[in-house]
């Protein structure tokens, strides 16, 4: 009896180790379609950086990624959806700033960045630029915080939605010139830029896309550029750090993750292929024409530029008194 109970325990275990397993599958990944949820409405620029890098992928696959748009509380509705989604690699999150500002500006945020979440890489950075009207009196960030502070609460800044870079970054450079200046949100840029370029509107950050028409017809002046370095979008634009305020300089960034349990091999295969587009000629020219800077980092390496940008976004939420609506 106990020689027949080993043998069918022997049989079973064969068996099992011919079936197809985890293993096996993850090894063939992707197998199927993919899914990358953008959190933003389609021709975004993040939906834009989105599909670039996807194409690329997708080839190198010789299968499918999709690209899904989910637009709506600031990129919450689609973070949640992927947060739930089952962990195999097969649902991907675009990511930018609104990914590690969330916690901060909501507490009853359903889902955690780091907690939920594994990063696969970083696709690129999209510099800002300090702008304001012609009609400003102003040449440099060090001649506006001067009228700043000669005209406390006078002057006003613009921001496409509460927690964006332009948001929350103009909130620190406020905190470290030591300047009142009053938001102005608005749900976007289409009605936005027309608003700085008129004067109604004294200061904005935007970037080179967002920018370069408006310079080009001479409504709007460039006072520095918001970045690690000199900007090749505007490279006569001197950097923060040269102005005085080092501190202030937060470049957005744009990357992808995955659902928090989601093999290492899978998101392996995923980071190695994105590395593998980024160092594409093709797809680092069509992000740079898109206006965004090549910039790979993969999973470790994303991992630790996501958990600094939660602290600092949660210290200058705490800072400005920023609160959820």
């Amino acid at each position: 009896m106990r020689i027949n109970w080993l043998i069918a325990a022997v049989a079973m275990g064969l068996a099992l180790l011919a079936m197809p397993g985890a293993g096996q599958a993850q090894e063939s990944f992707p197998n199927r379609p993919v899914r990358i949820v953008v959190p933003y409405s389609p021709g975004s620029v993040v939906d834009v950086f989105g599909r670039i890098v996807a194409q690329n992928m997708a080839a190198q696959w010789n299968g499918s990624i999709v690209v899904e748009s989910k637009s709506g509380a600031n990129g919450s509705i689609a973070a949640e959806e992927v947060a739930r989604a089952a962990p195999d690699g097969y649902t991907w999150l675009l990511v930018t700033t609104f990914f590690t500002a969330s916690p901060a500006l909501d507490p009853k945020l359903r889902w955690d960045p780091v907690r939920d979440f594994i990063p696969v890489g970083q696709i690129c950075r999209a510099p800002n630029f300090f702008i304001v009207p012609v009609s400003l009196p102003v040449r440099s960030v060090a001649e506006y915080v001067a009228l700043a502070k000669a005209k406390p609460g006078t002057l006003n800044y613009s921001h496409p939605g509460k927690g964006s870079t332009g948001h929350l970054g103009f909130e620190l450079f406020k905190r470290l010139a030591g300047i009142d200046v009053t938001a102005i949100g608005y749900r976007g840029y289409p009605q936005m830029v027309p608003d700085i370029a008129s004067g109604l509107i004294n200061s904005t950050f935007l970037s080179a896309n967002q920018a370069l028409a408006q310079v080009q017809s001479g409504t709007i002046r460039i006072i520095g550029a918001i970045s690690d370095g000199r900007s090749k979008y505007f490279p006569d634009a001197p950097t923060l750090a040269e102005q005085g305020f080092a501190e202030a300089q937060v470049t957005p960034w744009f990357g992808v993750v995955v659902p928090a349990g989601t093999p290492q091999t899978v998101v392996d295969r995923i980071s190695e292929a994105l590395e593998k587009a980024l160092a594409t000629p093709d797809v680092r020219e069509r992000l740079d024409t898109a206006g965004c800077e090549p910039k790979s980092a993969p999973p470790k390496q994303f991992a630790d530029i996501i958990k600094a940008d939660v602290a600092l976004w949660a210290k200058v939420v705490k800072e400005a008194g920023i609160t959820a609506d």
